[in-house]
């Protein structure tokens, strides 16, 4: 059974290691990244991604570092894009059957997930304020007991 560190290396494309140095950071090819972007888009994990690319954990960091500038690697979009892409491909199909089957739970998943309907702004986590008053008080009454300031 290969060691770990072999099953690491990158492979030629006629699948022998390759002879590149293991830290030094390539180059990825247009080709590479459209496998990078397609296999985000179907849900891959990192992990799966960066060895079907061949490189390193440490290749792989350094290539989804963002540029100088702060905008994403060429690795990075192409990841982003592809998860962008597969969640627009899930929400067509809830969209789908939430209109043509009635399906009540996609509308529900939608309107959680999605459009986030019922939560308000910030944090889910953050405890909210909830005053409720049960009995109608007259404005005098409320005056008593809530300060209120005349309005010029």
């Amino acid at each position: 059974m290969a060691s770990r560190s072999e099953h690491d290396q990158p492979l030629t494309p006629a699948g022998r290691p390759s002879t590149q140095s293991l830290t030094a950071v390539p180059i990825l090819e247009p080709r590479q990244l459209d496998a990078a972007r397609l296999l985000a888009q179907e849900g891959s994990r990192e992990h799966t991604i960066r060895r079907v690319l061949g490189l390193t954990p440490a290749q792989w960091k350094a290539l989804k570092k963002d540029t100088d500038d702060g905008d994403l690697s060429p690795l990075a979009l192409a990841l982003e894009e592809g998860r962008a892409e597969g969640a627009g491909e899930v929400i067509a199909f809830m969209k789908q059957k939430m209109t043509k089957e009635g399906d009540t739970r996609a509308a529900e998943w939608l309107a959680d997930k999605v459009y986030k309907i019922g939560r308000g702004d910030g944090d889910a986590e953050t405890p909210r304020v909830l005053i409720q008053i049960n009995a109608a008080l007259s404005a005098e009454e409320y005056q008593r007991v809530i300060h209120v300031q005349a309005q010029p």
